[in-house]
């Protein structure tokens, strides 16, 4: 990649709030672009990857991350918003059509929940720590029999503390959670948008 090359963020709103702080961390040497609005479930992302991709046909590097929306479980009937079999599956796809462009790929790990505080939400869905790791882990096969590197933000929220990294819903972070990331992901831009 050359000075100046073009980054894009693809992910949910874990991304949205980190985006500002890699541009930041960036800048002058990177163009950051998220793409518009929230990438949600991998089904979604599988519905919309080709139109985010052409937005940014110049980017030469992409960080990719999607799996919070999946593990969502729904109290009305106890299922997952994506069950893991077809998460793993959606996977498989959208990492196929990325390493079709012959762009450069990052991949992010799934951020931490905080099983006690978000376990108090009233809302039609909860999420669990259990499941993070779950679906991590089927990410992890799949993008490293691709050969695709990855950013572990689940390790970075981890050793930053989720007491202090998540806000009270126990999914979204706080400043300093945001910062963490940003940081995190600027570094693996640096690392490996060089090669």
């Amino acid at each position: 990649m050359t000075a100046r090359s073009k980054v894009l963020i693809i992910g949910d709103s874990i991304s949205i709030g980190y985006t500002p702080v890699v541009a930041h961390e960036l800048e002058g040497r990177f163009l950051v672009a998220h793409h518009e609005g929230n990438s949600c479930d991998s089904a979604n992302v599988l519905a919309r990857l080709d139109d985010w991709l052409a937005a940014d046909a110049d980017a030469a590097l992409v960080h990719v991350n999607v799996g919070l929306h999946d593990l969502r479980l729904w109290r009305r009937n106890g299922e997952y918003q994506i069950p893991l079999a077809a998460y793993r599956e959606n996977l498989a796809e959208i990492v196929r059509r990325l390493k079709a462009t012959g762009k450069q790929l990052i991949w992010a790990t799934t951020t931490p929940v905080h099983d006690d505080r978000n376990a108090r939400g009233t809302g039609d869905f909860f999420r669990r720590n259990a499941d993070v790791l779950a679906y991590n882990a089927a990410a992890r096969e799949i993008v490293d029999a691709a050969g695709i590197p990855v950013n572990d933000l689940y390790a970075v929220i981890a050793e930053a503390g989720l007491d202090d990294a998540l806000r009270e819903d126990g999914v979204h972070m706080t400043d300093r959670g945001y910062q963490r990331l940003g940081e995190a992901v600027a570094a693996a831009v640096r690392r490996h948008g060089s090669t």
